[in-house]
This record gives C-alpha cells, structure tokens and sequence, in this order.
C-alpha cells in the first residue's frame, strides 16, 4: 500500500537537508567550531545525496546508486565524529579514511563485480544501520552526561532512522524488499518519513545543543572570572595582613630606628638651645646644628612613611621599580633585627640600576619575607651572613638572596610553598607561598634551593622577573 510517492518525498527530503543544515550553520556562525561544520556539513551530504536518488531514471546509475551511497555513508561519519569530538574521543582520521575505502570498494565490488544488487542493497543499508545507531547512541550519552534534552532527541530521531533501515534490510532478507528503495513499499516510507523527522528535529535539536554548551561556556567563564576576582581580592588581603603581621613582630626594631632619629633631633636642639643661651655659637655652628635636625626629621619621616606605605592597603599599581633600591631599604627596615642576632649583610659589588616593572610594596614583602627567613635560619650558625645579588640575565633581573645557615632540609624544599606549611614554630606557613603568588603575577618566578655544602652551604632564594630594560652601569 503507498501512502506517497517516495521519489518526491526524496527530493523534498533533499531540500529540507540543505535548508536546514544551513540555517543551523548559520545560527552557530559564532561559534566557529570544527564540530558544527563537520555536523552541517554532513547534513548538506545526505541533501544532496536525496536529490540524486529522487533523479532517478534523469541521470546516470552511478550517479544516483554509488554516489548517493558514498555521501550518506561519509554525512553520517563526519556526524559521529563531531559527537565524538564533543566527547573528547575522536577517530583518528586516517582510519575513517581508509574504513570508508574498505567499505566502498566492497560496494562496488558486489554492485559490478557480482552484479547482486539485493546484496548490495543489504550491504549498504547495512552499513549505514549501524552507523545511525552508534550516532544515536553518542547522542544519548551526550544527553546523559550534559542533561541535555536536545541531545536526546537527536538520539531518538536516529535510533528511529537506524530503525528504519534494520526494517529494510530484514524485508531486503526475507525477499519483501526491492534493491531500488524507490520501487519499495512500505520499508521505504518508514525510511523517508524518519528522515523527514531527523532533518527537523535533528537539526534543531543540534542547534539547542550547542546553544546551551554555548550559554554553559559563558557561565562558565564569567564564575571563573568572579572566582578569580574574588581570590585577587581575598589574596590581597591575605598579604596585607602577612605585611602587618611582619610589622608587628619587628616592631621593637622598628621602634629602635624611629628612635634614634627623634633622639638625635632632640639633643641637637637642645645643646642649640644652649648654645643660644650662652652665646657662645656662631651662625656656621646654629646652621649646621638646623642642618643636622632637617637631616633626621627628614629621615624620620622617611620612615614612618614607609611603615605606613608598607602596612595600607592599596591597590596594585605597576611602574619602574629598582630592585637595588628595594632590596636597602628592606634591609634597613630589619636592620635593628640583624644586628640584635649579629647577621651581617653582604651585598654585590653591583650598584646600578636594576629596573622591573611591578608594585614596589609588594615587591618589598617578598625580600622582607626572605630576609626574615634568614635572619631566623642564622641564629645558631657559626658565620651570619646574608648574601645579597643582583644581576641581569637574557633580559631578566635575577635577584639571589643567600644565607649561610644550615639550609633547608629535603621535606621543606619539597613542601615550601605549600599554603601553611612551616618549619618556624610561631610561622603560619603563608609567606612564601605568598611571596610566590606575588612573583607569579609580575610574570617572574621565586624558586628554593641549597648551595653547595663546598661553597659553605646554605638556603637560596631566587627571584627571576623580566627586565624593563638593559643594566645602567
């Protein structure tokens, strides 16, 4: 019984896979992907195909038979392999090459060889059942695995197809079928109408896939965005509160050294006091006693700005730093400390300019937080050094800091950097980790090591960032 006319229902069928794999083409123009050309790219195959068959009896044999069949068996290859690559598990593209060779050549060999056109029909349907149905189920586990309901019906639509042509090769099999599927009954409508349901509902349906990875993707994204945002902050935060607890427990030393300028100023205005009292200064002698108080007034307020400088937060801010000039004044910032533990500073011969782009205040908390490191490594060693150099490399600063202690033992090198991690039994295990953060985000690196015990042994911390320029000597 005929419900239509199967070769009409083909070259509607055509049509539909051509408008329709190029409207989705279109609508998914944005995302430039390999696996949206490759799925509508299949889908303007089995068109083309589809017009050919309904041609029939207009053009040559092999140009609606052999053709036709070379087109829908490689559409429905480049489909799974867009499924596929959405899995993350491609076919290698040789091997699909050379299986649809295989594949042909034994089409053709029944086709012309044999001359078995109902074994050739068998054969091909065959082959593209069982292509439907691994799409179908790729789909299905897409649609599983995202909770796609797009996905899904992409899976029942070519389950359904698959269906259809199991149905023809069963009536082909038991001699109810005809080689030609237009001269077929009933086989041949179930196939054109699942085919007329997968150019709709397949091709919308790949649409909404791709538009819910698409919005998926940018959701995505933009959490990434606000979490990485939020660690910015709360890692700024975390530093600010390292630096102020640095300064906490360098306060006494800090003391110490806002003390002697504040002291010097006071007795140099008072033995000026006394000398304008008595009269017994001249101008040279009042002048140079001002002098000598401007000079430590200023150099208090040096001072207390950098506490303050070093202690409030800020935001980031990136311009020249010279790492010669950060590495002073850190060190005189602990220098109270040092010689309390009787630690000597040794720094290079270098005295040129060594320019990086970054925050000095940040830079200034990782040498602070070294520093401090080694002043607490160098308590029980014999000779108490810090060794301090600078140097440019292959356009990059290298900033060394050396000890003469004791060095780190193999657990501290492995596991130093690891969020509260510590050797020290009053450290909260946070300093390095971000001392290292910080070097991350000025695109330098800060790396542990121990010189040679030949060479006197000790902990080596080494900062490398790009150099703003070449070495001023």
């Amino acid at each position: 019984m005929t419900f239509f006319d199967v070769r009409t229902a083909f070259l509607i069928l055509g049509l539909l896979y051509l408008l329709l794999p190029t409207v989705a083409w279109i609508v998914l123009a944005r995302q430039r992907s390999l696996q949206v050309a490759l799925w509508c790219g299949g889908g303007l195959l089995v068109g083309a195909g589809s017009i050919l068959v309904g041609l029939y009896n207009s053009i040559p044999e092999w140009a609606y038979i052999t053709l036709p069949a070379v087109m829908f068996r490689v559409s429905f290859l480049a489909r799974i392999q867009s499924l596929r690559m959405d899995l993350g598990i491609p076919w290698p593209c040789p091997w699909m090459v050379l299986a649809e060779m295989a594949i042909f050549l034994t089409f053709t060999g029944i086709h012309y060889g044999l001359q078995d056109h109902v074994l050739r029909a068998q054969f091909n349907s065959s082959v593209i059942a069982g292509l439907l149905l691994h799409l179908a189920m790729l789909a299905w586990r897409i649609g599983r695995d995202e909770q796609s309901p797009s996905a899904k019906w992409i899976s029942y639509v070519y389950g359904l197809v698959g269906t259809a042509m199991v149905f023809r090769v069963l009536s082909l099999t038991n001699g109810g079928g005809n080689s030609n599927v237009l001269n077929e009954g009933f086989s041949a409508q179930l196939l054109v109408l699942s085919l007329l349901l997968s150019s709709v509902i397949g091709h919308f349906g790949y649409v909404g896939l791709a538009l819910d990875r698409s919005m998926r993707r940018e959701l995505k994204m933009t959490a990434d965005r606000a979490r990485d945002e939020e660690n910015r902050r709360l890692g700024a935060q975390i530093a600010q509160l390292d630096r102020q607890r640095s300064l906490g427990e360098l306060s006494a030393s800090l003391g110490h050294e806002l003390n002697q300028p504040l002291t010097a100023i006071l007795t140099n205005a008072q033995v000026a006091k006394r000398g304008l009292q008595s009269g017994r200064f001249d101008t040279a002698q009042h002048t140079e006693f001002l002098d000598k108080i401007v000079h430590n007034t200023q150099r208090a307020s040096q001072i207390i700005e950098r506490i303050r400088s070093f202690i409030r937060p800020s935001t980031s801010r990136s311009e020249p730093v010279d790492l010669n000039i950060i590495v002073r004044e850190v060190a005189e910032l602990v220098a109270d400390d040092a010689h309390r533990s009787k630690v000597r500073f040794v720094f290079s011969a270098n005295t040129g300019q060594m320019l990086v782009t970054g925050d000095s205040i940040q830079l200034s908390q990782i040498v602070l937080n070294a520093f401090r490191n080694a002043i607490e490594a160098l308590k029980q060693a014999r000779q108490r050094e810090i060794q301090v150099s600078c140097r440019y490399s292959n356009e990059r600063i290298i900033l060394s800091i050396r000890d003469t202690g004791p060095g780190l033992t193999p657990e501290a090198l492995d596991q130093a950097g690891t969020p509260f991690f510590t050797t020290k039994s009053t450290g909260l295990g946070m300093g390095i980790s971000i001392s290292r953060s910080i070097a991350l985000q000025h695109g330098g690196t800060l790396n542990l090591t121990n010189a040679d015990a030949q060479d006197g042994g000790g902990a080596i911390v080494e900062l490398n960032f790009p150099a703003l320029s070449e070495v001023n000597l």
